[in-house]
């Protein structure tokens, strides 16, 4: 089953446990038994702000929040600042106290992971981490890099998917969509770029553009692979 078809069932879950449940079990799918994604309207100062999802250890939950080790955590500073994924290794906790963190993290089975953040079209800001205890190797990197990909394509779901019981704001109302803007949509979704839907659909590839442009601001997206997440949940796509 194609990777698009799989993570659309997140739009599709009826309760917040059984989203939940399928997160984690993607999460598994893909080599991780730790698994962790929070959303926050601004910038968090605890994960107390965060709506927080996840199968970490209430344990290490505590003692991260008693701790205060959000103000300190490499992964988050990441996320917070950038779009880019970042894969752990024990040169991301560079300093005293990160490293001390990385140590007591890894007690609790975090000793390898992945953090994908998202930055959502209202300020939202969030990450999701894919974590294991495995040790940090070329091998860990590889298998990483090679699932990447997926990865980045399942945050953009759990993100639209994770608004629902986040609950930080008014979810976007369906947009009105053109027929050509709903054309761009499908070929966008089987993976075609500008260029090869404008031949498809005989135009220009400044028109095709145009369309994209249109479809980002009617959903108030910031990419055409959140304006297609947007639109399977809206109904107006079927996955590939």
């Amino acid at each position: 089953m194609k990777s698009i078809e799989r993570f659309t069932a997140l739009l599709e879950c009826t309760t917040e446990d059984a989203w939940r449940n399928s997160i984690f079990q993607l999460g598994n799918e893909y080599g991780f038994d730790q698994t962790l994604i929070a959303v926050v309207a601004g910038r968090p100062t605890s994960l107390g702000d965060a709506y927080l999802c996840s199968n970490y250890s209430s344990e290490w939950l505590g003692i991260y929040d008693n701790s205060q080790l959000l103000n300190i955590d490499p992964t988050v500073a990441h996320c917070v600042m950038r779009s880019t994924p970042l894969i752990w290794e024990p040169a991301v906790f560079a300093h005293k106290k990160q490293k001390e963190m990385y140590e007591e993290a890894s007690s609790h089975g975090l000793r390898s992971g992945i953090s994908l953040p998202f930055h959502g079209p209202n300020g939202e800001v969030g990450i999701l981490c894919f974590v294991n205890d495995a040790e940090p190797s070329k091998r860990f990197q590889r298998e990483a890099l090679h699932a990447m990909p997926a990865l980045s394509l399942l945050r953009d779901f759990a993100f639209e998917s994770s608004l629902r019981y986040a609950k930080l704001g008014n979810q976007d109302a369906q947009p009105a969509l053109t027929r050509r803007e709903l054309e761009c949509l499908k070929w966008c979704a089987s993976g075609k770029t500008s260029w090869e839907i404008s031949h498809i659909l005989n135009c220009s590839e400044s028109a095709i553009n145009f369309h994209f442009g249109n479809l980002r601001r009617k959903f108030n997206a910031t990419s055409r692979r959140q304006v297609v997440v947007k639109a399977i949940h809206h109904g107006l796509l079927r996955p590939l």
